[in-house]
């Protein structure tokens, strides 16, 4: 927990830098000030990714950007060690994670290898720390029941991890599943130009970053946009953001107004045209292409009327926010900030 005087320093940095709201840091705001500001003004930020959000960037990226799946996932070997075993495999990379270099007095730097069966001394010590395999006679019976071949394949996963996400392999198979019927649907094929053809007049464009300069407001929106095909010969911009559902796309309408995915059809919308329709006019036409558990897809366009009091609402978001963010107060929500509420 940081300090009054890191406090002090980490609102100034904040302050101090141009500052880009989200639809999440928006959701995040609506729902508590307090929340968005141990996340974005103090850095507190989880690191544990819920498996249903990994979930959906796998396909994500498996279907719109599947160049890079292997610099972002790596798929988990499909047997891994037991509990224990597995758990003192951990600690040892650990102490080779923080393992300092030591200078020996010949000018050497001492430094440890890269392979399980070399590290005896950290398999031992994790072992002790464990309170595993102590009734054993001897420190070669311990290293036998750690260093085998299964745990000298996990330490190699290990060393190849890095800050990729990992992937369960029944997980990596679902998403490829859900790709493959995303990407044999027609409708979705045809909507998304997954299959684009040189001799058509439009351009796609896949988890394309855009952001705004802040203009009336103190700070800026920007977002990635899953899908975005600029049809130029109709002058039409089709926004097209794909979500996983935990239920039946039946319930899709409930999970708009749960999630608030308005105020990000609406933020996405807003950047879509700040970039695409400088000069000319173009129609602007919103889809959430929905895959849920039970890899049934549907298409939920958005009506005019529908995105109007959506941007309505995002218009009063953004003077909320605003408020927040002048004020630099974020111990209340906007509706408190007079200290009661009438019902």
């Amino acid at each position: 927990m940081a300090n009054e005087t890191e406090v002090k320093a980490l609102e100034d940095k904040f302050y101090s830098q141009e500052f880009f709201l989200s639809y999440s840091g928006l959701n995040k705001l609506m729902y508590s000030p307090r929340l968005f500001y141990n996340h974005y003004i103090l850095q507190e930020r989880e690191e544990k990714v819920e498996s249903y959000l990994i979930e959906g960037k796998v396909i994500h990226c498996l279907l719109l950007e599947n160049d890079s799946f292997n610099d972002q996932f790596i798929v988990t070997p499909s047997k891994l060690p037991s509990d224990n075993t597995r758990i003192a495999v951990d600690k040892v990379f650990q102490l080779y994670q923080n393992f300092v270099p030591v200078t020996n007095e010949d000018g050497s730097v001492g430094i440890l290898s890269p392979y399980l069966d070399d590290l005896t001394t950290e398999v031992l010590s994790a072992l002790v720390e464990m309170n595993l395999h102590q009734s054993l006679k001897t420190d070669q019976q311990r290293l036998d029941k750690i260093i085998t071949e299964e745990t000298k394949s996990y330490f190699e996963f290990l060393m190849e991890k890095g800050n990729k996400t990992l992937v369960d392999p029944e997980t990596y198979e679902r998403c490829k599943a859900s790709v493959e019927i995303l990407r044999n649907n027609k409708a979705v094929s045809e909507l998304m130009s997954l299959v684009k053809s040189d001799f058509e007049l439009h351009e796609v464009y896949n988890e394309h970053y855009i952001e705004t300069k802040k203009e009336l407001l103190p700070f800026g929106l920007k977002g990635i946009m899953d899908n975005i095909v600029v049809d130029y010969q109709n002058k039409i911009i089709y926004i097209n953001d794909l979500k996983t559902s935990s239920k039946s796309i039946s319930d899709f309408r409930e999970s708009i107004e749960y999630y608030n995915y308005g105020l990000q059809a609406a933020i996405y919308k807003r950047l879509a045209i700040n970039k695409f329709a400088m000069e000319d006019f173009y129609k602007v036409v919103f889809n959430f292409v929905v895959i849920d558990k039970y890899q049934q897809v549907g298409i939920f366009e958005v009506s005019n009327n529908t995105m109007i009091q959506w941007q309505e609402k995002l218009d009063d978001a953004l003077k909320q926010a605003e408020w927040h963010y002048d004020n630099r107060n974020y111990s209340i929500p906007y509706e408190f900030k007079d200290g009661k509420v009438v019902l």
